[in-house]
């Protein structure tokens, strides 16, 4: 009897076992029916309508699907939509601005059967965008249309950005981008800019009830490297807060500015940042300074800085004449605008002239206006320089004004390195003179068009080409030695 009501038992259990194990497989088949077949069987071209207007909501471009709408369960259940063209939404009539040749979008399969799509999770293979007029302003301010965006993965995509006349070009992009609730929260990038390559990542938080985050963009092979500490961030009002590290190991086109480390605390607004606190220091300049940069309704830059100990022997000839002679330093865009206000004390050069200077420089149209130069000595010699570069034809010409106020004629000679036996024939007497002229850069050559000599003598005719072939001739078709104090031995 016992034995007969275990093998009742026995069967129970292997009944009841083999009914779980049957379940267990009518829910699988039934799971891989409508994840695997399911969806084959929907016409998902008749969604392209609605996946159209969900991008353009979240992305604020319109878009046109070209091929039809595919499926594909591995390894994750997604869409694959192919040969995207992409339009501009803030026009009259729609602009083409670019073409994607994959766009893959992870939804939910319910949501596919269902037909509730909500594109949250998108990845962009290959493809040419070309943006404009501040669309990623647009794109962070409507915090609403992005709160459900979880993913952007992008894959060699290249992309141009213009505002304000002026373009940026970044190609061969692949990025991951992760949102939370609307807030960029993760960022890896990699592309070349300009042919540059580079690297930038982002990682974002909250703390205090602010938006905080670290931004970090390096070039290994430009030896640029930029960190910033961002202590408030908010992409509605486009507003950021912070403090930012830049070095940079090679040369930069502005003279000097190479093994550059670069040190500022910054405030951030829609239009415009200012720049505070600023201390540089590079192989050749250590100072501080502060800067304001404008955006609207141009790019402007005003600034202010203040050097100590300058090493101008450090500088090398060729670097000079990458800035001056091969117009590396006056190749500017016509619509910026911007003002130098620089100061140098206990300057470190060949001659040893002058020893403090101070400059206004102001850039406008493309051309570098020398608004004001002064050169000073330790017995107070001043030189005064002011003048414009104009660059025509593939040349750069400075129109110049100078003049030189010399306490004593004798001492300031033996500085030029002249002759001795001139020396005790000079008199120890001020000097006061002014010259006019324009300066070929590329040539190395000047035109001396006025020279007014103490007591308001003025040269004549005659003695301005004596001058004018003098410097010529001690120029010898170089610009460099215009920094040679030696070839103005001749003017006393």
């Amino acid at each position: 009897m016992i034995l007969r009501k275990k093998n009742f038992l026995k069967s129970l259990r292997t009944f009841y076992n083999h009914k779980i194990y049957s379940r267990a497989m009518v829910t699988f088949v039934v799971i891989f029916f409508i994840i695997f077949l399911l969806p084959f069987l929907t016409d998902l071209d008749s969604y392209k309508s609605d996946i159209e207007n969900q991008i353009q909501e979240k992305f604020f471009v319109k878009v046109k699907i070209n091929e039809k709408i595919s499926y594909k369960p591995f390894l994750r259940p997604h869409i694959e939509l192919f040969s995207v063209d992409i339009f501009q939404t803030n026009k009259k009539e729609d602009v083409y601005i670019g073409n994607i040749y994959k766009i893959n979008l992870h939804i939910n399969i319910f949501d596919i059967i269902l037909k509730n799509f909500n594109v949250t999770n998108v990845e962009i293979i290959d493809g040419i965008i070309e943006l404009e007029n501040n669309y990623f302003d647009n794109f962070f301010k409507n915090i609403d249309s992005i709160r459900s965006l979880k993913v952007i993965k992008v894959n060699n995509l290249d992309l141009k950005y213009s505002s304000n006349k002026s373009s940026i070009e970044i190609s061969d992009i692949n990025s991951d981008i992760i949102f939370n609730k609307g807030n960029l929260r993760t960022l890896d990038l990699t592309g070349n800019f300009f042919n540059l390559p580079f690297e930038s990542t982002f990682q974002g938080t909250r703390n205090k009830g602010k938006n905080v985050g670290y931004l970090s963009i390096k070039s290994n092979l430009l030896k640029f490297y930029f960190d910033v500490d961002l202590i408030d961030i908010n992409f509605l009002t486009n507003e950021f807060l912070g403090n930012a590290t830049i070095r940079f190991a090679n040369n930069l086109s502005t003279i000097g500015l190479n093994n550059l480390n670069l040190r500022f605390a910054f405030d951030s607004k829609d239009d415009h940042v200012d720049l505070k606190n600023i201390l540089v220091n590079s192989f050749l300049y250590k100072g501080d300074g502060s800067a304001k940069i404008d955006f609207k309704p141009r790019l402007s830059f005003v600034s202010e800085f203040n050097f100590i100990d300058t090493n101008f022997k450090k500088l090398s000839n060729a670097n000079l004449k990458d800035s001056l002679v091969y117009n590396k330093l006056f190749n500017i865009n016509e619509d910026f605008y911007g003002v130098f206000k620089l100061n140098f004390k206990n300057m470190i050069t060949n001659h040893n002239l002058f020893s403090d200077a101070n400059a206004i420089i102001i850039v406008e149209g493309g051309d570098v206006n020398i608004k004001e130069l002064n050169l000073i000595s330790k017995f107070n010699d001043l030189l005064k320089i002011n003048g414009r570069f104009i660059t025509q034809n593939r040349e750069t010409i400075f129109f110049f004004n100078s003049q030189i106020d010399l306490v004593n004629i004798r001492d300031f000679y033996k500085n030029t390195n002249g002759s001795r036996e001139k020396i005790a024939l000079l008199p120890s007497d001020s000097f006061s003179g002014k010259m006019k002229g324009d300066l070929n850069m590329k040539k190395g050559r000047v035109i001396v068009n006025e020279i007014i000599g103490n007591n308001n003598k003025k040269f004549n005719k005659s003695n301005l080409n004596i001058v004018q072939e003098e410097f010529n001739l001690r120029l010898n078709k170089d610009i460099l030695n215009v920094l040679d104090p030696r070839i103005y031995n001749f003017l006393f």
